[in-house]
């Protein structure tokens, strides 16, 4: 069904100040990025800014598109390869920042977050929670069945691993009196993070057996937890460590199956 003048007029006027919200944010990236050049000792802060700025403008792409859908009953494709477009530069600074090995060790995390140690576990916490919703809003409004569906796979687990990046094990560690400042928000990171590298390898498993077969996605999923098993271990969190190894080791017996049939079927192909 075609789209009326009308219709399309009414669609315009309602995301005039989605745009001027956008234009402004952009605005304020552009002061941030020269302020960096100018002061250089804060820009892992001026960074941060940059990233809340962008997931700004990402919802408001969203924004665009569900307003677009309520009011044309069509999505608009343009706003929602915008905010793809803005999750990836998200990321990326992000990465810049903290890091983007899942696998490094949990202690040189500290050499990461000491350029932002003003920013508390309240704050961080907050940043974290918001770009899993961001992340979890896009992938809604793309569809999960789109072209870019094994693509997301590969978008959360980074957000695992900036999630796992923004975390100071030896304070967690340190502050485990329920009654210490923060507390509660170390805490709920520390789940937050869990959780995430959980979803990650099991996403990246489910990757390999619907889809690819390649050998790489069933390794990023021992990877991932691994890294989860790592935290358990440090943590005394035993029995959540062994099921872990137990999970892990029958993993690597599948791909080395796996692996081994494909080898006899290649064998038996040039017979």
């Amino acid at each position: 069904m075609a789209i009326t003048k009308a219709e399309k007029s009414v669609y315009n006027d309602y995301i005039k100040d989605f745009k001027i919200q956008i234009d402004a944010s952009y605005k304020r990236i552009t002061e941030l990025e020269k302020k960096k050049k100018e002061m250089p000792r804060i820009k892992g802060y001026l960074a941060v800014e940059t990233v809340i700025e962008l997931l700004k403008i990402i919802m408001l792409n969203i924004s665009m598109n569900d307003a677009s859908f309520e009011i044309l009953k069509i999505k608009n494709e343009a706003a929602l390869k915008n905010a793809r477009k803005e999750f990836f530069s998200v990321l990326q600074k992000l990465e810049e920042l903290l890091g983007d090995q899942v696998d490094r060790s949990l202690k040189e995390n500290e050499e990461y977050l000491a350029s932002i140690d003003r920013i508390s576990p309240l704050q961080m916490l907050k940043i974290i929670q918001r770009i899993n919703y961001v992340l979890s809003t896009l992938i809604d409004r793309i569809g999960e069945t789109s072209k870019w569906k094994w693509s997301f796979v590969d978008l959360q687990a980074r957000v695992a691993t900036i999630a796992k990046n923004s975390i100071n094990f030896s304070e967690v560690q340190k502050y485990r009196d329920p009654r210490t400042e923060f507390y509660r928000e170390r805490q709920q990171l520390m789940t937050l993070c869990k959780q995430s590298l959980r979803d990650a390898a099991q996403q990246y498993r489910t990757k390999y057996e619907q889809s690819t077969k390649v050998p790489g996605d069933m390794l990023k999923s021992i990877e991932f937890l691994s890294v989860l098993r790592r935290i358990h271990v440090l943590f005394g969190e035993s029995d959540e460590a062994t099921r872990l190894k137990t999970a892990i080791d029958a993993m690597r017996a599948r791909l080395e199956a796996d692996e081994k049939e494909k080898e006899k079927e290649k064998k038996s192909g040039k017979k």
